[in-house]
């Protein structure tokens, strides 16, 4: 009876693997990219798939993020990469695989993180988890939505880190830090010409505040806190 349920099991465990398979071959590369190629990928990501079982991951979870991450585009070692990074990330933060993977993503499409430079990103990460009051769950939710304006203003993860632990210590949750530093920033970057009149009748320059600062996130937002004081 213990050798027929292991049995089935591992059935169950191989047809899902197969499928996690067949989803990645169908979305791998462009019209450009040959049989041989993709079936060389799905043989690397199970590969490598196999190693993150020792930290608990299934191999068919990591085979599910490589095809989320390819039908993003991602090919070759940038798709390794994600991979790789997003398992780190999910096991380090005790966070769900796609939740992780959507982090990774937004670091290297948003943030403009090289794929060899996603792991040590992923250590500051949990760096910060170590030494703040944010956690890793915290920054994969904030990524994905902050880090398009965030980026846009010259900020890094770094930067981002920086403000949701502020708001974090202010009693803010990361979801509504998020968005909060999201819409805010926008609003730096492109004021109504209501709100710049009102700041004028203060004395506040703020295009020239956002000028002045260019490529400089955190110091825009610390001269604008200065000046409404």
């Amino acid at each position: 009876i213990p050798l027929s349920i292991m049995g089935s099991a591992a059935m169950r465990a191989y047809k899902d693997i197969e499928e996690a398979g067949i989803r990645l071959k169908r979305v791998y590369g462009d019209l450009g990219t040959t049989n041989m190629e993709t079936e060389k990928m799905v043989k690397q990501v199970q590969q490598l798939a196999l190693e993150f079982t020792k930290y608990g991951v299934a191999v068919k979870d990591s085979m599910e993020m490589a095809a989320t991450a390819a039908a993003t585009g991602k090919t070759g070692s940038d798709l390794l990469a994600q991979v790789s990074s997003a398992a780190k990330l999910a096991v380090l933060g005790g966070v769900d695989q796609q939740k992780a993977l959507q982090t990774t993503i937004s670091l290297t499409d948003a943030f403009s993180v090289s794929s060899k430079d996603l792991a040590k990103n992923i250590d500051f990460l949990n760096s910060v988890e170590n030494q703040t009051v944010l956690s890793i769950d915290d920054m994969t939710t904030a990524i994905p939505k902050a880090a398009p304006v965030i980026q846009q203003l010259g900020g890094d993860v770094k930067d981002l880190a920086f403000f949701l632990t502020a708001m974090k210590e202010g009693g803010i949750n990361a979801s509504e830090g998020a968005n909060a530093i999201k819409s805010g920033l926008a609003s730096l970057i492109n004021p109504t010409n209501t709100a710049s009149k009102m700041l004028q009748g203060f004395g506040i320059n703020l295009r020239g505040i956002v000028q002045g600062n260019k490529g400089d996130v955190k110091k825009t937002v610390i001269d604008f806190a200065q000046a409404l004081d």
